[in-house]
């Protein structure tokens, strides 16, 4: 398996880049210290932003750390012929706990029934906390960096830091859509857990930062970074692309799966931070032509044109 970098470009105005979606000629940007949704043309030419939340802090470019909403993963849902964008707080810290459901109409956002600034929020900390009770997590913390819907399931992947775990947690859509909606109490959707192993350098297991689905596959980007928290930066040592096959998922306690470092054009390891992915179509038997965020810690972004061939 292979990844190689074929268009590689920077976006001083779209800060930390930790979120992507595809839908038609469009692609869709959240980044983890900004209050906005970013929307790029299909020659990823920025063409606009909305707020999404409250934009107050945002002064500087960026939102404080202490305060981030830190939407680390975004994904295209359909409900009732409609799509929405739901986007997904990593749950690492008290402010990192909500989602926001986005209506979209074409190209226009819907206003209907949305809320403020256009999107729905919604507390995640109960489901939060269900989750971190049956993960058993012990001293690590919760840390989502995917989200990718499709096949029925929502999935939602956990990042492995230090010495914790990648995991895969996934939804039934039927249970997980009327939980987003709902307005009252209801009964919070079950998880299903299946646990992964990822490449290694230096030691330092990889951890999952970003997922999409296309055909069978569960396509994701991983980082390398050397850090033993959900909360502070590392110096990042490489990103990978790989795939989780939907057949292998629970067929063993801790499965390892095919992951390969993104290269430059000049065939050296790319360096930077790898935070989403979408695939943008398949060439072929095998290969697949991709789009990848990646975030500086500098408070800019990049956006990669990847092929990927499997053989």
């Amino acid at each position: 398996m292979k990844a190689t970098i074929e268009k590689h470009l920077h976006f001083d105005n779209l800060p930390s880049a930790s979120g992507l979606e595809m839908l038609g000629d469009h692609y869709y940007v959240t980044g983890d210290d900004s209050p906005y949704l970013y929307k790029l043309d299909k020659n990823y030419q920025l063409v606009s932003h909305e707020a999404i939340f409250d934009t107050t802090g945002f002064e500087n470019g960026r939102t404080d750390k202490a305060d981030k909403a830190d939407l680390e993963g975004m994904t295209l849902l359909q409900h009732q012929g409609k799509p929405y964008l739901l986007m997904m707080g990593s749950g690492s810290a008290p402010a990192r706990r909500k989602a926001y459901l986005y209506n979209i109409c074409g190209d226009d956002i819907c206003r209907e029934g949305a809320g403020t600034h256009g999107a729905k929020a919604i507390d995640l900390d109960p489901l939060y906390k269900e989750l971190e009770a049956q993960m058993k997590l012990g001293e690590s913390l919760l840390n989502i960096e995917g989200v990718a819907a499709g096949h029925g399931r929502l999935y939602l992947m956990q990042r492995a830091i230090g010495t914790g775990q990648n995991m895969l947690i996934s939804y039934n859509l039927a249970e997980f859509i009327p939980y987003l909606l709902s307005e009252s109490a209801v009964q919070l959707p079950k998880p299903e857990l299946a646990y992964f192993r990822l490449p290694e350098l230096k030691l330092l297991q990889a951890g999952f930062s970003g997922a999409y689905v296309y055909d069978d596959k569960l396509f994701f980007t991983a980082s390398l970074e050397d850090t033993d928290d959900a909360y502070g930066d590392g110096e990042v040592l490489g990103s990978y692309i790989g795939y989780i096959p939907f057949d292998a998922i629970g067929k063993q306690d801790t499965l390892e799966i095919p992951a390969t470092l993104m290269l430059q054009a000049n065939g050296e390891p790319y360096t930077g931070k790898a935070e989403s992915l979408v695939v943008k179509k398949r060439e072929g038997n095998g290969r697949y032509r991709l789009v990848v965020v990646s975030d500086d810690d500098l408070g800019g972004s990049e956006l990669l044109e990847v092929v990927l061939s499997l053989e």
